[in-house]
Parts: structure tokens; C-alpha cells; sequence
């Protein structure tokens, strides 16, 4: 991948990063909000319903207190007791066949003609249709008397306070004598069986066992034949007549009317509100006692998350309901997914954004990155041209930020480099005029050493010869003074030779007493006074960089006494413990760097091969400043 693409890729990653997690952050926070809200939702529709629920069963006990107290119920009890065995014998057929219609079981046929006849006469000849059959006013007989009289008051109850039936029971043998909605427990005895042990006989044997008036039993959700199989729920009062018990006024809850209450409004297509009993299953809806809620708590906390054995995850809010006689619960619930679609709409939304976002983003790292490629790709260009040694080519500099400044950097490099470096050619040039200087330099000392000073040992050896042959002790001394005087000046001629091609004083005094020799040596020769500045400790200085900054010394003076012209010369010798440092500075002339001669180059890879540093700054009329810097191990 190119530097572009990486760029791009760059950008796209941290939006898609800085989007992620944003994106992460807002849905945590806006499922937890959501979350929240919704239990709030829930439970406080829970709350609203436990209330409307306890007051509509308070208000139900207080209505069966209100009527078992009401005189013409007490009176409606007797007079049915009274009359309901007086009625006309009845043939069974009817009967018979109106407990076939409604898939009723034949065990629960009465078998006492009595009973028969009072359901002949009040259910299987009763014109109006199952369900119906509480809108009958007249019957036969005395019996038929007192329905006509009480029914329409009883009945009245029924539909004023949504009661599915009302049932006058009579104490003395246990016997339903009046039904509202005319079933097929009326007249029966709930101490025989099979009716001992329906929900009506329990309830009645609760109710009759009350010790005082004003007191009502409940009978939770049952399986209750009569009613079609359907479960029934049983509130009951004692009926008192001068403070005795002479019966039982017993109401049968309508679940349809729980069910109205119950209903809400939607949360959604998944949300519903249900009464759960003790044993975990229904006391509402269309399933009451079937459906059983899994892992229902049976402490009741105020929210919870349950997950059904299909792998739905749904929000529930519970709480226990105050009705007496019943262990009931409220719980309002609605599937997590559906709770939290907002959040996933969300999500959604915040990927759309982002996909336009890394869009936006991706082109922009594009003209951004080209915008920052184009200097790049064409500095890579620059510095191919250089390295082909075409050192006249420059860049644009069309801007003051970074990239720009490396523009500029690299055109200075390029002038520098012009200016500095030499071709292939022009080194081989100076290596040759090197070769043919040390040659010139080899055969000066060879002519010095023919011409010179074997002249000189040649006339001290005649000298010799001649002073052998005298006997004149005169003769003798003068001629042992001359040979001492020539012989010195001959030493001293050979210490010069020697000096110039190795300084035997470098090894015995030291770099420091060298640069102060040559200096004043330069000055005796007719040269400018030279100042010299030496610091820091010399006396453990390698070999090969002492030399080398004595050469270097050596070369810069006699290139000052041949073509400077100086008035003034500085030399600074430094010793920095990490590297020593020699400054070369004088107020001559000064030359190009096109002029520049085989004394400065040979300074130059003197120094370099030592892996220093060597600098020249020179002007014409502006003096030469040579600064030579080299690593100490």
C-alpha cells in the first residue's frame, strides 16, 4: 500500500473507531434509559392496576354485604326454601336432553324429583337460549310467585356490578334454592355428591362457618362444571335472620369482568398485564387456571428479565395483590426485543450516519492526502535527480507549513551540494595531483638529501682525509672546530627533513607544544602572529587523531603563509572529552570553493577517515574560518 492509501485508511479507521464507540456509548445509555422507562412504564401501569383490581374487589365484598343485609334478599331466601319443592312434577326427557345440548355429564342429573322439577321448569322449559336463561321472570306455582317478585331485584345486582351469578343458598340442608343465571346447580345439595367438592361447597362451608355478620369469604379460580367447565370464582356472605344463620348469599365472579379491568392500554403486540395464583398459572385473560407463567418468583420483587425456554428475553414488573382469601399477583411484561426496538431503530440510524460519515471522511483523506503526497512525491523525485548528481534542480515552495520547510531544506541541501561536491573526475584529478606531490615532495628530499647534504658529508669526509695527513697541532684544532660546526649545521638540516616528513617532538612533548611551535615558527618565517587557545587534557590522545590535527595545522598555516595575506591568525584547539574540536580562523583574503586546493582536500580525508566532521567557510575578502571536529573514543 502506497503512503495515500495508508493515509486514508488512517482516517477512515479512526472515524469508523470514534463512531464505534460513540455509537456504543449511546446505545448502552439509551438501552439503559429505555430499560428504565419501560419498567417505570410497566410498573407503574402494574401499580394503577393493583389499585383498580383491590378496590373493585373490596367494593364486591362490600356490594354482597350490602345485599345479604338488604331485607328483600333474607325475605327472597325464605320464600324460596318455602316453595321450591311445591313445584308441578316434570317428566325427565327435557331435562335429560338440556343436559346433552350443553355436553353437561349425566352423573351430575338430578336424582331427586324435586330438583327436577324445579330445573325443568326454570332451565329446560325455559324459552330463552344457554346464556340467556336469567331473562325467565315467570314460573309455575308459589316458587313462581317469589321469582317474579325477587328475581328482577337480584338480577339488577347481577348486571349493576358485572356479576356472572348470584346464589341463595339455604342453611338448613345445604340446597341452592335460587339462581340468577339458572344452571344446573339450582336446587341441588352442595352436601352430596359430586357437588361436595365444587368451589360453591367450599365457599358455602367458608360462609356458614363466619362467626358475625359483616364478614365474607373468597374462593379463588376453580374448574366449576355447572358454568361449562369454565373456572369460577366464589364470594360468599352468611344470610341472618334475628342473629341466626339461615343461609348463604353466594356471588360468582365473573372472569370476564376481571377481564375488563384488566385490559390496558397496548405497550405493544408482545406486552399484556395477567393475575398469576399460587401454583404460577393464570387468574385473567382467556387461559385462566392453563397457562402456567415459568419461573414465576415467589417473592415478589418489584422487577425482573426472564427468559422463555424458546430464547425470548421479556421485561417483567410484578407485585402481590391485598384481596382477601387469595394469594394473587400482578405481573405486566413485554418482550425485550420489542421494548427495545427504539434502540435498535437507533443503532440503525447511527450506522446509516456513520457509513456517510466514513464516506465524507474517506474522500476527504483523499484530497488530504494528496494534498500531502504530491510535495512527497515530488521530493522523492528531487531526490532522485540528486542522486543522479544533477544538483541544479529545486522544488516549489508553495506553502509555509511543514511541507514547505521540507522543500526548503531539500533546495538548500541542493545548493550546498552544488556547491561542495566534486565530480568523479575532478577527484581523480586531485588524487593524481596528491600522487605527483608526494612524488615532488620524495624527490625534493632526495635532491636535498644527493645535492645537500651528501655534498656536505662528502666535503667533511676530504676534510677528514686532509687532517690525517697534517701534524700541526694548530692545523689540527682548527680543522676539528670546522668539522664540528659543519657537522652541527648538517644535523640540523637533517632534523628539518626528518621534522617535515614525521615530527619526532609531536611524540616527545605533546600536540599542544607542536601547534605552539609551528605557530611561532610562522611568525619567524615573516608570517602574522598567531594566536593560539588550547584547552582541556591532551596527554592521552590517540595516535592517529594527533597527527592528524598537527597535519591539519601544519597544512592551514603554511596555506595562510602562501596565500592569505592575513594580518591575524587564530588557532583554538578544544578537548571536549567526547570529541576534540580545531578552529582555523584568519582575516586574509579567502577563495571560492571552485578554488580550492589539494591541501584543504587532503585536510578533508584526513579528517574523515577518522569519521569527524571537517567544515570550510570562506569568502573572498571576507577571511577562511576551517572548523575540524573529531570523535574521542
Amino acid at each position: 500500500m502506497n503512503f495515500r492509501f495508508k493515509l486514508q485508511l488512517a482516517f477512515l479507521g479512526l472515524a469508523l473507531a470514534a463512531l464505534g464507540l460513540t455509537g456504543w456509548e449511546a446505545t448502552l445509555g439509551a438501552t439503559e434509559a429505555l430499560r428504565r422507562a419501560t419498567y417505570d412504564h410497566l410498573s407503574s401501569l402494574r401499580q394503577a392496576r393493583v389499585a383498580e383490581l383491590e378496590r373493585w374487589f373490596q367494593d364486591l365484598g362490600n356490594h354482597a354485604l350490602a345485599l345479604a343485609s338488604d331485607e328483600s334478599t333474607v325475605a327472597g331466601l325464605e320464600a324460596f326454601t318455602r316453595h321450591w319443592a311445591h313445584l308441578p312434577r316434570a317428566p325427565e326427557g327435557p331435562l335429560r336432553h338440556h343436559y346433552q345440548s350443553i355436553d353437561a355429564p349425566l352423573d351430575w342429573f338430578p336424582a331427586d324429583p324435586r330438583v327436577l322439577a324445579l330445573q325443568h321448569h326454570l332451565i329446560a322449559t325455559n324459552p330463552y337460549p344457554v346464556g340467556r336463561k336469567d331473562q325467565l321472570l315467570q314460573a309455575p306455582g308459589a316458587y313462581g310467585a317469589a321469582h317474579a317478585t325477587h328475581h328482577p331485584t337480584l338480577h339488577r345486582y347481577l348486571s349493576a356490578f358485572g356479576f356472572y351469578d348470584v346464589l341463595l343458598i339455604d342453611a338448613a340442608d345445604a340446597r341452592v334454592v335460587y339462581t340468577v343465571s339458572k344452571e344446573f346447580d339450582l336446587g341441588v345439595r352442595l352436601t352430596d355428591p359430586p357437588f361436595a367438592d365444587s368451589p360453591l361447597a367450599t365457599v358455602y362451608r367458608q360462609a356458614i362457618a363466619l362467626p358475625k355478620p359483616e364478614l365474607y369469604v373468597l374462593q379463588d379460580f376453580q374448574p366449576y362444571i355447572p358454568s361449562h367447565r369454565l373456572p369460577a370464582a366464589f364470594l360468599a356472605t352468611p344470610l341472618w335472620r334475628a342473629g341466626t344463620k339461615i343461609g348463604v348469599l353466594a356471588i360468582q365472579v365473573s372472569s370476564a369482568e376481571i377481564n375488563r379491568l384488566m385490559s390496558a392500554e397496548r405497550l405493544g403486540q408482545t406486552a399484556r398485564l395477567a393475575i398469576v395464583g399460587p401454583d404460577g398459572t393464570l387468574r385473567s385473560g382467556q387461559d385462566i387456571l392453563k397457562e402456567r407463567i415459568a419461573d414465576f418468583p415467589k417473592q415478589f420483587e418489584e422487577t425482573t428479565v426472564r427468559e422463555t425456554p424458546n430464547g425470548r428475553r421479556l421485561l417483567r414488573s410484578h407485585s402481590k395483590l391485598r384481596i382477601p382469601n387469595v394469594d394473587w399477583a400482578l405481573m405486566a411484561e413485554i418482550d425485550e426485543a420489542e421494548a427495545f426496538l427504539p434502540v435498535d431503530n437507533l443503532q440503525r440510524r447511527i450506522w446509516i450516519i456513520g457509513a456517510v460519515i466514513a464516506l465524507v471522511l474517506f474522500l476527504a483523506a483523499a484530497v488530504l492526502a494528496r494534498s500531502v503526497t504530491q510535495p512527497l512525491l515530488a521530493l522523492t523525485a528531487g531526490a532522485r535527480r540528486l542522486g543522479q548528481r544533477d544538483f541544479s534542480f529545486r522544488l516549489a515552495v508553495n506553502s509555509r507549513d511543514e511541507i514547505g520547510q521540507l522543500a526548503h531544506s531539500f533546495n538548500t541541501m541542493a545548493e550546498s551540494l552544488e556547491r561542495t561536491t566534486v565530480s568523479k573526475a575532478e577527484l581523480e584529478l586531485l588524487a593524481s595531483r596528491l600522487i605527483s606531490a608526494q612524488e615532488d615532495e620524495r624527490q625534493r628530499v632526495a635532491r636535498e638529501l644527493h645535492d645537500d647534504v651528501t655534498q656536505r658529508l662528502a666535503a667533511i669526509a676530504i676534510h677528514c682525509g686532509t687532517l690525517t695527513q697534517s701534524s700541526e697541532p694548530t692545523d689540527l684544532q682548527s680543522g676539528v672546530k670546522s668539522l664540528q660546526t659543519q657537522i652541527a649545521a648538517l644535523a640540523r638540516d637533517i632534523h628539518g627533513i626528518s621534522h617535515r616528513l614525521h615530527p619526532k617532538m609531536l611524540d616527545d612533548l605533546g600536540l599542544p607544544a607542536c601547534v605552539e611551535v609551528e605557530a611561532r615558527a610562522l611568525f619567524e618565517r615573516g608570517g602574522p602572529i598567531v594566536e593560539t587557545q588550547i584547552t582541556g587534557n591532551w596527554t592521552s590522545l590517540p595516535k592517529p587523531i594527533e597527527l592528524a590535527l598537527f597535519r591539519i595545522v601544519q597544512e592551514a598555516l603554511r596555506n595562510v603563509e602562501r596565500h592569505a595575506q592575513a594580518e591575524s591568525v587564530s588557532v583554538r584547539l578544544e578537548n571536549r572529552s567526547h570529541e576534540a574540536r580545531l578552529v582555523i580562523s584568519d582575516d586574509g583574503r579567502g577563495f571560492t570553493a571552485r578554488s580550492s586546493g589539494l591541501g584543504l582536500a587532503s585536510m578533508e580525508e584526513r579528517t574523515r577517515g577518522l569519521g569527524g566532521h571537517f567544515q570550510l567557510t570562506s569568502q573572498p575578502g571576507q577571511g577562511t574560518t576551517i572548523t575540524v571536529t573529531l570523535p574521542l573514543p
